[in-house]
């Protein structure tokens, strides 16, 4: 269980045991479908209430990328004081033994930079449990657990031609947005835990009609699939791939966060 909040929160400032940040819907979709939750309006963000334990949970979409995820972030905290931070959703596998539908808890948060290769670890405040109690119960639950590392970058980037400096941390996950949720944790002595599962793995990478659309964080139009299938038909099992791919991954969240709660 979370340890007792060590100081009263401000004035206005609501506590909450846990608090939920995720960029898309999609990612979330089944998770918020298994729980009873409200929908919160005092607050310019889609964010959800829901039962904790013996609290209560919140969760936000902050949007993709890492600016979007700063200041969902920050704004959540300013007016919620959750003991825990979750910061989860779809990554990118880097090494093989991490297969579409692995579910990874990081060990660790790293900013990456393409453009120089440059590499920061962003140190935060122990989860509240050891991680490797978490996996195991995630395993027990009937999910292939692992414990790696939260990779985040500026931009979705072409995986095969980045490795040097990320392919010696272990079971590296790509994302855009843990690091900037773990610098703010950080700054504020929270807890925070990476749940991420793996989309695409080590060898596949996402298609590059499709980064603008996925960077965008919107669905996108009937009027744009059908473009893109006009100049290319066989773009059609590129998208049901990516479909069932995603399913996967938000039912797989879904099933993590709930094993979680009983634990956080």
């Amino acid at each position: 269980m979370l340890p007792a909040d060590r100081s009263a929160a401000a004035p206005g400032v609501q506590p909450r045991r846990l608090a939920l940040l995720a960029a898309l819907p999609l990612e979330v979709r089944p998770f918020l479908r298994s729980r009873q939750v409200r929908r919160r309006q005092d607050l310019d963000l889609p964010l959800w209430e829901f039962s904790a334990g013996e609290g209560r949970g919140v969760l936000a979409l902050t949007g993709m990328g890492g600016a979007g995820a700063s200041r969902a972030t920050l704004k959540l905290l300013a007016h919620y004081r959750p003991e825990l931070l979750i910061v989860c959703g779809f990554a990118g596998a880097l090494t093989p033994e991490l297969p579409p539908g692995a579910v990874v808890l990081g060990t660790s948060f790293w900013h990456y930079q393409p453009a120089d290769l440059s590499l920061k670890e962003i140190p935060v405040p122990p989860a509240p449990r050891p991680l490797a109690e978490m996996r195991r119960h995630l395993e027990a639950a009937g999910l292939p657990a692992f414990l790696g590392s939260c990779i985040t970058t500026p931009r979705i980037i072409h995986k095969g031609s980045q490795g040097g400096p990320l392919l010696h941390l272990p079971a590296p996950v790509l994302d855009l947005e843990s690091s900037a949720v773990a610098a703010i944790a950080a700054s504020q002595d929270l807890a925070l835990i990476g749940l991420r599962v793996v989309t695409d793995a080590a060898g596949e990478e996402i298609p590059d009609f499709l980064i603008p659309a996925a960077e965008s964080g919107s669905m996108p139009s009937f009027g744009t699939v059908l473009t893109w299938l006009a100049a290319d038909p066989r773009r059609l099992a590129v998208l049901l791939h990516l479909h069932r791919r995603s399913r996967t991954a938000a039912h797989r969240l879904a099933l993590a966060l709930n094993a979680l709660m009983v634990l956080v």
